[in-house]
């Protein structure tokens, strides 16, 4: 599915505000390493595009790789030679959320990214979810691949929490949003993912399966990405 969470940069925040600085944190993370240690591997590593493979318009770009060298020469190009220190806050619960977050700030190290991980109870976190400079926020899933970059990084849009302005990204997801074909869309999604990967705002570990448990007795139940259940198909058979 399309569910995940990813840890997102406030580019109007230092250090945040240097483009350099984001692809470092996406270059000393290993989406890999972080599915196995937080979601037992079940479901899919991500790619720092917020674009996901179940998507219809999903473009398939060269993987970045856990990279942290090239992360400490980006932070010292940025003029961070010694790295940087950050916090990052996120929620406990589910659990799998906090698990990444520490599987991503173990890695960081190596890449002269040191973090302090504050942990805010759940009522708390989606007070702020908006207005810390570096957050782990959860995201449902969305049946196209345009459709959650245009909740979460058109510029000024209300659920915004990273404040990304880019205006080549905002012409492009328009167009995409405009584009009936889903062989011409996904050639406009590769390079939205692109611009993501390279200028964006998000570290992105993973994307989650999702599983339920029914009686057998149940018919007509089809598990939903975001575990909708819809009454209308379902029946209990007979003892």
């Amino acid at each position: 599915t399309a569910q995940t969470a990813v840890a997102r940069m406030q580019m109007t925040q230092k250090p945040f505000d240097n483009p350099k600085v984001r692809k470092a944190v996406r270059l000393a993370t290993d989406p890999e390493k972080c599915l196995q240690i937080a979601h037992k591997g079940v479901g899919q590593a991500a790619e720092h595009h917020h674009v996901c493979t179940v998507h219809p318009d999903y473009k398939k770009l060269p993987p970045m790789g856990y990279k942290p060298d090239e992360a400490k020469k980006l932070l010292a190009d940025a003029g961070f030679p010694d790295g940087i220190d950050i916090e990052i806050n996120c929620k406990p619960d589910p659990s799998w959320e906090q698990a990444a977050v520490e599987a991503m700030a173990e890695q960081w190290k190596a890449g002269n990214i040191r973090a302090k991980i504050n942990v805010l109870p759940s009522a708390k976190f989606w007070e702020v979810w908006t207005e810390v400079p570096f957050g782990f926020t959860e995201w449902t899933h969305r049946p196209l691949g345009f459709m959650v970059l245009a909740l979460a990084y058109r510029t000024g849009v209300p659920w915004n929490e990273s404040h990304y302005s880019n205006a080549k990204f905002d012409e492009l997801l328009s167009k995409a949003e405009g584009t009936l074909d889903v062989d011409k869309r996904r050639e406009i999604l590769g390079e939205l993912e692109t611009i993501m990967q390279e200028d964006g705002p998000i570290t992105q570990p993973l994307w989650r399966s999702v599983y339920a448990a029914y009686d057998k007795r149940v018919q007509g139940y089809e598990i939903h990405p975001t575990l909708y259940i819809f009454g209308e198909t379902l029946a209990i058979a007979p003892a």
